[in-house]
């Protein structure tokens, strides 16, 4: 496994969250978003389901990894707080495509009805 250090760790009881940056050594070309989450649901002891990694970010030439994540106490706070992008983004890739096509197709007939209402 990786060599994880958290570099700032800030609780946020008005959002019921636990807001994390963590350096993760040599792992900055292999670093997918699960490993991400698998991670630092490793070091908080939590379910992979909580952790939420917002933003991965590499450097040229160093393969270190900086992960800023959300580690949340509930999924209720997660759905309602998070953008619709994050949690997707999660997912596997066909999952994604079929999800990404449902949203498409919510807007295009809400867009419709929203036509035929203003006639």
């Amino acid at each position: 496994m990786a060599e994880c250090t958290i570099l700032n760790k800030i609780e946020n009881p008005l959002l019921e969250r636990i807001e994390v940056e963590a350096l993760v050594e040599g792992q900055a070309h292999q670093l997918s978003r699960q490993k991400a989450r698998e991670i630092i649901a490793k070091e908080f002891n939590v379910s992979e389901n909580l952790v939420f990694p917002v933003k991965i970010q590499t450097s040229s030439g160093k393969r270190d990894a900086k992960i800023v994540a959300y580690v949340y106490k509930k999924m209720e706070d997660a759905k309602r707080q998070l953008p619709k992008h994050i949690p997707i983004r999660l997912l596997p890739k066909e999952e994604r495509e079929k999800v990404k096509k449902e949203m498409a197709s919510k807007k295009a007939a809400q867009k419709q009805a929203a036509i035929k209402k203003g006639r």
